[in-house]
């Protein structure tokens, strides 16, 4: 299988308008019952996803197949951001296999850089994940920021690697804007590496700041020092195909081994 990463978008609750209610009780539940929000990677044995539905259908008042799910987060600010999950293609999330668009990273700032951690034995724990979030008004100004920088490259007299690198980006920054642009300034964006996090070593996960390396060489493009912009270019492209190669090559062993055995027992 493929490694996904995902961008998503989380409203604040405060802002919701569509079935509030519904959703303050479906919150309420799981903070009550189910220690906190709730999580796409719950293991459940036996008969407890059973269990656990049915006494959500009873706390909403509503039938199993009348059930809508959303992801939520209390942030640290104390307010609660949720995003309705549905059953085919959803517009609160973003999804890329095998890597990370630059401009996702471009709405966000180092300092926003957070883990997830495990229990690695003896009470000890270790970061096995990273994670930014910020508000979308952040973020908006952030790509505005960018663009600005695109714009007045046109101008300039650069290298080709550089020059594709800045219209593939254009594009995708326009492609997110008009994603975000309807969005309430304190809705809430959280780009997760998700799958990618176990491609990326765990010795290595603190050191991946593919935020701040991006906006380090934005700075040298405004600056007008392209040659160190085009080497921060090639770093920063080296380290994604090498990423990507692996997710890659992680998703092609996954097919042989099926492969392998089926001649095994031929």
């Amino acid at each position: 299988m493929s490694k996904k990463s995902a961008l998503l978008l989380y409203q604040s609750l405060e802002n919701v308008n569509m079935d509030k209610n519904y959703w303050e009780k479906y919150i309420k539940f799981h903070e009550m019952y189910w220690d906190g929000p709730a999580s796409s990677q719950n293991v459940y044995y036996g008969r407890e996803y059973e269990e656990y539905r049915l006494s959500l259908s009873n706390h909403l008042e509503v039938e199993l197949e009348e059930i809508k799910d959303c992801l939520f987060t209390k942030h640290e600010n104390g307010k609660y951001y949720l995003t309705p999950l549905t059953r085919d293609s959803n517009k609160y999330i973003l999804e890329k296999e095998n890597l990370i668009p630059p401009q996702w990273f471009l709405l966000f700032d180092n300092s926003e850089k957070k883990f997830f951690y495990s229990h690695a034995g003896d009470g000890a724990v270790q970061a096995d994940g990273i994670y930014y979030d910020t508000d979308s008004s952040s973020s908006k100004e952030r790509l505005e920021k960018a663009q600005s920088i695109i714009t007045k490259l046109k101008k300039e007299k650069i290298s080709k690697e550089l020059e594709l690198f800045a219209n593939d980006l254009e594009f995708g920054i326009s492609e997110l804007s008009f994603w975000l642009a309807d969005l309430d300034d304190d809705s809430l964006l959280i780009l997760n590496y998700a799958e990618l996090n176990t491609i990326i070593h765990e010795f290595t996960l603190k050191n991946e700041n593919s935020v701040q390396d991006l906006w380090i060489l934005f700075n040298n493009l405004n600056e007008k020092t392209y040659e160190k912009a085009a080497s921060d270019l090639k770093i920063y492209k080296q380290k994604w195909d090498e990423i990507s190669k692996k997710a890659s090559s992680s998703e092609e062993a996954l097919i042989k081994e099926p492969e392998q055995e089926e001649e095994s027992l031929q």
